[in-house]
């Protein structure tokens, strides 16, 4: 059950509401609610959160990874070479789609991996005017020594739950990750 409680701000004064458990995004919620009735953000109680808990742990993340040289993308990169396996390469467009990085970035990232020795990008066989991105040995000892460490983020960041509440999060994530989203042109107002 929520109340809705005062909050002095200079300047401002707004209501909201108060709960064991409210955090930020119900502060924003109550406030759109406030201000425009008419408006519907109840979604951001999702969209919200998980926007907050993905920042949150890409901040934990690059704070490990900082040490050694690293950026989150850069970081990737590595990983998806060392998960697929001997011998370690893919070329840049298949990076791109595990990695999630522009072509742009993604170019920049490789460059920064083969300058710190981690990659080297070699003609592909096939076709010697493509390039593909292949982890060194170095690589693979540099992602080796993170993973694990990694993955343990991962695991303080899901704490709160217990196993089953991880599967049924992983599987309503997954749904929601299979729709569709439209297009910006397609985006109705009420």
């Amino acid at each position: 059950m929520s109340r809705l409680l005062p909050i002095e701000i200079p300047g401002y004064r707004i209501a909201m509401a108060q709960r064991d458990d409210a955090d930020m995004i119900d502060m924003l919620v109550d406030e759109w609610r406030r201000t425009r009735p008419n408006t519907r953000p109840e979604p951001m109680q999702v969209v919200g959160r998980v926007i907050r808990l993905g920042r949150a742990y890409e901040e934990h993340v690059t704070r490990l990874l900082r040490p050694h040289g690293l950026s989150y993308s850069d970081f990737d990169v590595l990983a998806t070479l060392c998960r697929i396996g001997p011998p370690h390469e893919m070329s840049p467009t298949q990076l791109r789609h595990n990695v999630l990085l522009t072509s742009g970035a993604m170019t920049a990232c490789l460059r920064r991996l083969e300058t710190l020795k981690l990659i080297e990008r070699r003609s592909a066989f096939a076709d010697r005017r493509r390039l593909t991105a292949r982890l060194t040995d170095v690589g693979v000892k540099k992602v080796e020594a993170l993973i694990d460490a990694r993955f343990a983020l991962a695991n303080d960041a899901l704490a709160e739950l217990d196993t089953d509440q991880r599967d049924a999060l992983a599987m309503i994530l997954r749904r929601l990750g299979r729709a569709p989203a439209p297009p910006a042109s397609e985006v109705h107002r009420e």
